[in-house]
C-alpha cells in the first residue's frame, strides 16, 4: 500500500491522508465507511438526524467491517437559524402535491424528538468509533466526550476566524471547507439574510494553516490526486472528500443522484437554503426551484419540513425531488466503482503529480 505520512495521518492513525466526509442521510453506509478505512483513509459515519439506536447499529457494523482500522463519526452542531417572516403554510402548500407524487402521507407523521449531538457522539464512541468530527457549529458540546474517550476531535470551519475558535474550543484538527465544497456551509454564524462568506479552498487552506497550530485537512473541489497534491503543497496534512465517494459502489446514493453528479457542469451547483434552512451547495432540481418561491423557513424547521419528501424521493430514485448535494468538481467523479479503487486511484495520481512536480523542480 502506497502511503503519505503527515501530522494529520499520525494523529488519526491512518496511512493515507484521505478522510471521508460525514454525509448524513444515507450516503455513508457502514459498508462505504469500512471500505474507506480498510483502504487506508478514515471512513466516517454521518449520523445527523439518526436515532441513538440506529447510530449504535451503523457504527458497530462499520467497525466490524473495518477489521481494526479507525472509524470516525460526524455530527452537525448547529444552533437554530431563525428566518423572520417565513410562511410555513406556503412551504407546506408546495410540499403537499410532491408527497402525493411520491405516495407519502400528508401531513407527515410527527417525528420523535431528535437526539442531541452529545448523545449521538457518546453512542458512537461506545459502539467503537475512534475519531469525532463536527460541522456547522462550535464543537465544545462534544469535546469532553471525545477527550474522555481518547478520540481526536476534528472540526470543520469555513473562515479563518471560525478555525481559530474551533481550535480554542478543543479541536485537535481543522477541516478547512472552501466555497467549492458540496453540502452545508460550515459557518459558525449565519447572518439573517443567510448570506455566508464563500472563500475558495486555495485561499482558505493557506490562511488557516498559518492561523492555527494543529493539523489541517482541505475540503472543497478536491476529487482526485491532483487536488490532494495541491492541498499538501498548501500546507494541509490531508483532504476531506465527499463528492468523490458519491459514486462509490458501497455508497447509499440512488442512481439518479449519481447520474446527475457525473453529468454536472462546473457552473451548475448552487448555494441554496430551500432544502434545510441553512445555506448548502448542491445541484438544482424541481424541489429547489419549487421551494424558492415561498422562501425557506429557518433551520431546523425547513429541514424537518422537507425531510420526508427528500427521503421518499431517494427511496423512489426520483432525483428531481432529492437533495442533490455536490461540490463544484462533481463532473470529474467518474463511473461507479468500489471505494477502495477510488482511494487507490487518488493516491496513485497524487504521488504521480508530486513526482512530476519534483522532476520539474530539479535539485
Amino acid at each position: 500500500m502506497t502511503t503519505i505520512e503527515t501530522p494529520l495521518t499520525r494523529l488519526l492513525g491512518i496511512p493515507r491522508p484521505i478522510l471521508l466526509a460525514g454525509m448524513a442521510g444515507g450516503p455513508t453506509t457502514p459498508e462505504l465507511v469500512a471500505a474507506v478505512s480498510r483502504a487506508g483513509g478514515l471512513g466516517v459515519v454521518g449520523v445527523a438526524g439518526m436515532t441513538t439506536e440506529a447510530v449504535h447499529d451503523a457504527v458497530a457494523r462499520a467497525v466490524a467491517l473495518a477489521g481494526g482500522a479507525p472509524v470516525g463519526v460526524n455530527v452537525l452542531i448547529s444552533p437554530a437559524v431563525p428566518r423572520p417572516g417565513a410562511d410555513p403554510d406556503a412551504v407546506q402548500a408546495i410540499l403537499a402535491p410532491l408527497r402525493t407524487v411520491l405516495g407519502l402521507p400528508h401531513p407527515p407523521p410527527a417525528a420523535p424528538p431528535p437526539a442531541t449531538p452529545l448523545d449521538l457522539v457518546v453512542t458512537a464512541l461506545a459502539a467503537g468509533a475512534t475519531v469525532v468530527t463536527t460541522g456547522l457549529g462550535d464543537p465544545t458540546a462534544v469535546a469532553g466526550a471525545a477527550r474522555n474517550a481518547g478520540a481526536p476531535l476534528i472540526a470543520m470551519a469555513s473562515t479563518v476566524a471560525d478555525a481559530r475558535r474551533m481550535a480554542e474550543a478543543g479541536a485537535d484538527a481543522i477541516v478547512a471547507q472552501g466555497a467549492e465544497a458540496g453540502g452545508h456551509r460550515s459557518n459558525l454564524e449565519v447572518p439573517p439574510d443567510h448570506e455566508v462568506p464563500l472563500i475558495g479552498t486555495v485561499a482558505l487552506v493557506r490562511q488557516v494553516v498559518a492561523a492555527v497550530d494543529i493539523p489541517v485537512a482541505a475540503a472543497g473541489g478536491i476529487i482526485d490526486g491532483a487536488g490532494v497534491a495541491a492541498a499538501l503543497a498548501l500546507g494541509a496534512g490531508g483532504v476531506q472528500m465527499g463528492t468523490a465517494f458519491l459514486v462509490a459502489s458501497e455508497a447509499g446514493v440512488p442512481a439518479g443522484w449519481r447520474d446527475r453528479v457525473r453529468s454536472a457542469r462546473d457552473d451548475e451547483t448552487i448555494i441554496t437554503r430551500t432544502l434545510s434552512g441553512r445555506p448548502a451547495r448542491g445541484l438544482p432540481n424541481r424541489l429547489t426551484r419549487a421551494l424558492a418561491a415561498p422562501g425557506a423557513m429557518g433551520w431546523p424547521e425547513q429541514n424537518a419540513a422537507t425531510g420526508d419528501v427528500r427521503r421518499g424521493a431517494a427511496h423512489a430514485n426520483a432525483p428531481e425531488l432529492m437533495a442533490l448535494w455536490a461540490g463544484q468538481a462533481a463532473g470529474l467523479a467518474g463511473p461507479d466503482r468500489p471505494a477502495a479503487a477510488i482511494v487507490d486511484g487518488i493516491m496513485a495520481d497524487a504521488l504521480d503529480r508530486m513526482r512530476h512536480l519534483g522532476a520539474l523542480a530539479g535539485d
